[in-house]
């Protein structure tokens, strides 16, 4: 099958594929639930013996590698399944949550109010505070925008003025959607 350390050619990784591949399925079989989940992990497998120019000095470091490999690779994938149902789990318990349902509703509403509010405002204003909602500092928005410190502060205080009042009928609300 493989002679002393050469690499794997085309007739011997046909004759490998054939050695080997039902009984790497049954090994992989072993963790793995599906067989189409083995035999795609035993393609796989030799698809990358295949890529890797590999050599092997004889036929039992093959088998080592090959057993081994499937091994590892089924660890990968129970993992990767132990994450998606976790991440599953914490979804579906997201969205049996009727109060956590309505809270982010009622968020994704402030927000899309506060944008529209946002965009109301007179162009210079609009600016700050978007460059404020972005994270940046009042002295970076003023760099940003090549205006006084003083001027962002004072249409920063003026902005937040005018939305505050656009929301004073919506904090009521809030009040009762939460309690």
């Amino acid at each position: 099958m493989i002679e002393h350390n050469n690499k794997i050619d085309k007739k011997d990784l046909k004759e490998i594929f054939n050695s080997y591949y039902g009984s790497l399925v049954q090994y992989a079989n072993r963790f793995l639930y599906t067989k189409d989940e083995c035999e795609d992990l035993v393609q796989d497998i030799f698809v990358g013996l295949w890529e890797k120019d590999n050599t092997f000095p004889d036929e039992l470091s093959l088998k080592v590698y090959l057993y081994k490999t499937v091994r590892n690779k089924c660890y990968n994938v129970i993992k990767h399944n132990k994450v998606k149902k976790k991440y599953a789990d914490n979804i579906v318990q997201l969205l049996e949550d009727d109060n956590l349902f309505l809270k982010q509703i009622l968020e994704e509403e402030i927000v899309r109010k506060l944008y529209h509010a946002i965009e109301v405002l007179p162009d210079r204003k609009k600016e700050i505070i978007k460059l404020s909602l972005k994270g940046l500092k009042n002295a970076e928005i003023a760099e940003s925008l090549e205006i006084k410190l003083q001027t962002v502060k004072t249409l920063k205080s003026q902005s937040y003025k005018i939305l505050r009042e656009q929301f004073q009928d919506l904090s009521s609300i809030i009040y009762f959607l939460l309690v």
